[in-house]
């Protein structure tokens, strides 16, 4: 019998194409969206995870203000810290750190390689070219030993350049591709804040696509004490520090928290993170966000379902003498539920199937375009086909139930 039902309701949707698929867009563009969402929030966190995992495993990143959701050491055993969880009003507005912390942190046991780095906000441009968009980062040549940047030509600043402040800077790949095309960058000059800057090299292009949440192919690196120049600010934005090994990635993550805590009068308006840290923040965030662009996206999933409910009822009524007849030579009233039970279910099964196939196209354009591979877990798969199965059970039950309750009489007169 489910056969004959799975048959009958085919013909059926078959029948009316066009009404079928217009009670199907519903669903179709809530599995489409939800599944796209899930699968551009899991491509990004498996992008920065392996950006983050790509620079090994002993990195530890001071932030101004306490961000909560590291371990701090009390007594000789980690505990979490009080208030834990993400306060992102704890990183706006002036930064608590100081040289005197990066100067502190560089004599802390286990560190081999301390970079702090600042960032400016400024339009760049090239002859009549500009661009707003680079990542402007100001820091030492620390940074080029902690993150091991690859060069498509020239290299990194020296430490003499930051000594002595020169207008010199590194460049992301797009960045120079944007303002110099397939020019040679090397020895030109561009301006940043009404001063001419000297490019001393080019970053390769990069297999994350970021770093530090950032677009790695889309930076301007230039020494820290030439952005305080320009700047007029003296304060550090972050403070990123290379431990000598991974075993004692808890070392001096404690004897940092105790050299800074001592440094700032006993205030802890810091935090030290080490990369399970970072991740787990700032997968927290992207979790956030992800669920709540989901949540909207699911209303269309109710939105289809109200359709099929609607089409559903009005199906029962055009087909009111067909039900009479099934009746009238024996279908029970459980047959008639079931016949347009399963009818439901497949409208809302086949729009699930389609809005899966549509996230994968549109999933493959986002790569190609956007540079984020989305990924689309085989949970996130199975839910949504669930989903789409269970919509067409909630809201196929009323049309079915007004369908089995019809008196075969009746329903013979009824046209």
């Amino acid at each position: 019998m489910i056969f004959q039902n799975i048959k009958m309701a085919l013909i059926s949707i078959k029948s009316a194409k066009m009404r079928s698929f217009l009670t199907m867009l519903g669903i179709i563009i809530g599995v489409f969206a939800v599944l796209l969402m899930i699968g551009i929030g899991d491509g990004v966190k498996s992008q920065v995870s392996s950006e983050v995992s790509s620079l090994g495993a002993n990195l530890l990143v001071v932030y101004s203000g306490k961000i909560g959701s590291e371990s701090s050491a009390k007594n000789g055993q980690q505990q979490k810290s009080s208030g834990g969880g993400f306060n992102i009003a704890s990183t706006i507005g002036s930064s608590t750190l100081t040289q005197n912390d990066v100067i502190s942190i560089e004599g802390t046991p286990h560190i081999i390689h301390t970079a702090p780095y600042n960032i400016i906000s400024s339009v760049v441009t090239y002859g009549q070219l500009s661009t707003s968009s680079p990542f402007i980062v100001g820091t030492t040549s620390n940074y080029d030993d902690i993150t091991q940047i690859k060069y498509s030509a020239g290299g990194f600043f020296t430490p003499q350049d930051n000594d002595a402040r020169n207008n010199v800077i590194v460049l992301g790949e797009d960045t120079k591709h944007n303002l110099f095309g397939e020019t040679d960058a090397i020895g030109k000059q561009i301006t940043i804040r009404g001063q001419k800057f000297s490019v001393l090299g080019v970053t390769k292009k990069s297999d994350g696509g970021t770093s530090f949440g950032a677009n790695a192919d889309d930076m301007i690196y230039m020494p820290i004490n030439t952005a305080n120049k320009i700047t007029g600010l003296n304060q550090v934005f972050r403070i990123i520090t290379q431990v000598d090994s991974p075993e004692n990635i808890s070392n001096a993550q404690e004897a940092i928290n105790k050299t800074l805590k001592s440094n700032h009068g006993g205030q802890e308006d810091f935090s030290v993170l080490t990369q399970a840290d970072l991740l787990s923040t700032f997968n927290t965030i992207l979790d956030l966000l992800t669920t709540f662009i989901v949540a909207i996206a699911s209303i269309s999933l109710l939105v289809g379902g109200i359709g099929i409910m609607n089409i559903m009822l009005v199906t029962v009524s055009e087909r009111t003498r067909e039900i009479g007849i099934r009746k009238a030579i024996g279908a029970t009233s459980s047959n008639i539920l079931g016949q347009f039970l399963i009818e439901a279910m497949i409208l809302s099964i086949m729009g699930g199937l389609c809005g899966l196939a549509l996230s994968y196209l549109v999933g493959m354009l986002v790569s190609k375009f956007a540079g984020i591979t989305p990924v689309f877990s085989l949970k996130a798969l199975v839910l949504a086909v669930g989903v789409s199965l269970f919509v067409g059970v909630i809201f196929g039950v009323a049309p079915a139930i007004k369908a089995a309750r019809k008196h075969p009489i009746q329903a013979l007169k009824a046209l």
